[in-house]
Order: C-alpha cells, then structure tokens, then sequence
C-alpha cells in the first residue's frame, strides 16, 4: 500500500476516497480510527492519508491529479478586466 493522498481535513479526504473508488479503486484511510478521535485533522499524524495498492497506485494518482486541477481551477479569481 501506498500513500496516494495527505489532508488535514476529514471532508476532503471522504470526498477523495469517494472518488476514487467510484472509478473501481480501491483504498484505505490510514488510521481511520484516529478521525473519531480528531475529526478535523491531526498533524501530529501527518495528516488524513488515503492510501492504495501497489498496483492501483497510478490510477490513483491521476484521479488525485484530476480533482486537485479541479479544485484550483474552480477556487481561481477571474481576471481583471483589461485596461484600455
């Protein structure tokens, strides 16, 4: 198993798990069980990680790169209007 994903926020480590298993991957939280215990995030742990198989690994990865591009196309500020 490796890391495929690191947050510090529950949501977003749900929503990513979501995802990728909606595309057939399968993953685990590591250290789940900590989430009950904090659920916002716990640093001290490195934060909520998402972890795959070794053989699942890139398609993880794409599918992490795909909602990260997302997520930072969708929170960009529009362009200011050109001057002239």
């Amino acid at each position: 198993m490796k890391e495929v994903f690191a947050t510090m926020f529950q949501d977003e480590a749900l929503v990513v798990k979501s995802l990728l298993e909606s595309t057939g991957i399968e993953v685990q939280i590591a250290g789940e069980h900590f989430i009950d215990v904090y659920p916002i995030f716990f640093p001290q742990e490195g934060g909520i990680k998402i972890v795959a198989a070794d053989e699942d690994v890139e398609d993880a990865l794409a599918v992490v790169a795909d909602y990260l591009a997302g997520k930072s196309s969708s929170g960009a500020l529009p362009e200011p209007p050109a001057e002239g």
